[in-house]
């Protein structure tokens, strides 16, 4: 399917001229516009027209640096409209559902996962917000790394639990809200209480203060830098050069079936080895 086909749900085709984007507009300002719009989409209650600029950024920008720079600064303001009482939740609510579809459309476009644990995403006990995971999770969808987005509010027990299950490769925690960040910091525990790889990312740990002493690594603000920061770290260098990243998903995108570019490095764990459960007596 190629990226003039009609957007998630239906509507328009994009032409050529919409590829092409405004004129004299940098990728910069072109992104901002369409934060814009998707924001005034949002506004209309029109999901259709708010995944029918997903689509044009994707296609002008790529996949990654559409969620960087559309996508994640989109959803980010309409929850500071929610929390600030300037949009209701009917509207939030459309909007982020629009959001979740496109993404998971996107998502069966992927190429087949490598043979190996995935790597567990979870928001915190407290947590509501599972757009941010979402997009990381495409974004390793499309480097072949096998991952699973356990959902919201996920408690510690369910975490570690599910991590033991599945032999996961690494645990991704998330909170975006101060009030929720202790409780999330109890999830980050428990798992490398496992001596599984935990990292973190969110709202709440933007501060240096509050990511003093704790457990696994930080994955800073952008989707597609914690994508790259998550494979360096739990994969084996590879043994040959590699493009950049944003290249390759720009790349995995320019049509919808392609194969998302090269496999990537086989995985490593990091940290001390999990002991293997016993036996189980006959």
């Amino acid at each position: 399917m190629s990226e003039v086909a009609p957007s998630v749900g239906g509507g328009a085709p994009i032409d050529q001229a919409q590829l092409a984007g405004p004129s004299g507009l940098g990728a910069e300002a072109f992104a901002a516009q369409l934060v814009r719009r998707v924001l005034q989409a949002s506004q209309d209650l029109d999901p259709i027209e708010l995944q029918t600029k997903l689509d044009l950024a994707t296609s002008v920008l790529g996949l990654a640096r559409c969620v960087d720079e559309v996508v994640t600064p989109a959803t980010r303001h309409l929850r500071r409209l929610l929390a600030t009482g300037q949009n209701d939740a009917g509207h939030h609510l459309m909007a982020t559902e629009a959001v979740r579809s496109w993404l998971n459309h996107r998502g069966s476009f992927a190429p087949a996962p490598q043979k190996m644990g995935p790597i567990l995403l979870a928001c915190g006990p407290r947590d509501l917000h599972i757009v941010d995971l979402e997009c990381l999770a495409l974004l390793l969808r499309y480097r072949r790394w096998p991952c699973r987005v356990l959902g919201t509010r996920i408690s510690p027990f369910t975490l570690t639990i599910a991590a033991q299950a599945s032999y996961a490769t690494g645990v991704v925690v998330s909170s975006t809200e101060e009030r929720g960040r202790s409780h999330a910091v109890l999830s980050l525990k428990a798992v490398d209480a496992l001596h599984i790889p935990v990292f973190f990312t969110g709202d709440a740990f933007n501060s240096e203060e509050s990511r003093l002493q704790l457990p696994g690594r930080y994955l800073g603000t952008g989707i597609q830098g914690a994508c790259a920061l998550l494979i360096d770290t739990l994969a084996r260098p590879a043994g040959h050069d590699q493009a950049s990243f944003s290249s390759q998903c720009g790349r995995a995108v320019s049509s919808e079936g392609g194969a998302g570019g090269p496999p990537g490095p086989a995985p490593r764990r990091t940290g001390r080895v999990r002991e293997q459960p016993p036996a189980r007596p006959d």
